[in-house]
């Protein structure tokens, strides 16, 4: 590293206070950290290029040392503070030392700097050294019924041959995850929810189409309605059209306390083979044509 300015390979200022170094250091070490580059040589260098920079600049006296007569100091016949150092300790545990980061006796005496409170306090190894790196997560898909989102369920899904038990949480949605541990490496599960043939979501409310029959549409009438709680009734009013929706408050999808609403949309229905002195006398109750309005607007 003899030539090379340490405050440049941190991109701080030469006036940089402590804590700026540490910062910028935290920032490129995760960046540029082995485990995060895995077989890229180029990374690695960068890792041990910038931990070295960070090694002098965070000792007040090498900094000084550095500051009076470069990295020369740190050279050959200098104290450099990573002669000997084993950096495979610090690559995800990977080497001899279990990544505890202990300084190492150089040949012709002398020992490097001890970099446990480097590491440990950067990347959380709590005094030990460096922290472990993360199990990779896995990743799985699971196809549900509507209903099981809309209530909830522990469903059966297999990994790796493996068969395990799912919580389905109340009111999970399509494409939302959910993240279990399977022994030591966690689980990312993207559920998938298949279509209801009655039922459509949009967000917490549930719409449903209601046919009603003509005569009910006329007169009025209570009329049972599905919803994914349970059969519920609801007040039509004489009168309705078809296109009218209705609202039945709480009957949507309830997570973390709250309730969505289920709207009914109503669709008159009209017989296929209705008798012709009945339809007469409905056409005869039209005051008008139900189509003036739109003459009016041209």
């Amino acid at each position: 590293m003899a030539g090379k300015d340490y405050y440049e390979i941190l991109g701080v200022k030469k006036t940089s206070a402590e804590g700026e170094i540490k910062k910028a250091y935290r920032e490129l070490a995760k960046k540029y950290h082995p485990d995060k580059n895995k077989g890229n040589k180029e990374a690695e260098n960068r890792f041990k290029e910038i931990s070295e920079a960070y090694a002098v600049l965070s000792d007040k006296e090498k900094r000084a040392q550095y500051d009076r007569l470069g990295a020369e100091a740190f050279g050959a016949g200098g104290a450099n503070p990573f002669a000997g150092f084993d950096f495979s300790e610090f690559m995800g545990g990977r080497g001899s030392g279990g990544g505890r980061g202990r300084g190492r006796k150089r040949s012709g005496g002398g020992t490097t700097m001890d970099f446990t409170d480097i590491f440990g306090d950067l990347f959380g190894g709590g005094g030990g050294g460096f922290a472990q790196p993360e199990p990779q997560e896995m990743q799985a898909e699971l196809t549900i019924d509507f209903r099981d989102a809309i209530l909830g369920s522990t469903m059966s899904l297999q990994v790796n041959g493996e068969s395990m038990k799912v919580k389905i949480p109340e009111g999970i949605g399509e494409g939302q995850k959910i993240r279990v541990k399977r022994g030591d490496t966690p689980l990312q599960i993207t559920i998938h929810v298949r279509p209801h043939p009655l039922f459509e979501r949009r967000g917490d409310d549930i719409h449903i189409e209601l046919p009603i029959t003509v005569g009910e549409a006329i007169r009025g009438a209570e009329v049972e309605v599905p919803t994914i709680h349970g059969p519920s009734r609801i007040r039509v009013p004489a009168g309705t059209q078809s296109g009218r929706t209705m609202r039945l408050s709480g009957k949507g999808v309830k997570r973390k306390g709250t309730s969505g609403d289920q709207y009914c949309r109503i669709v008159v229905h009209v017989p296929p083979a209705a008798a012709a002195d009945a339809v007469d006398a409905i056409e005869a109750a039209y005051a008008e044509s139900p189509r003036a309005n739109l003459k009016a607007t041209l």
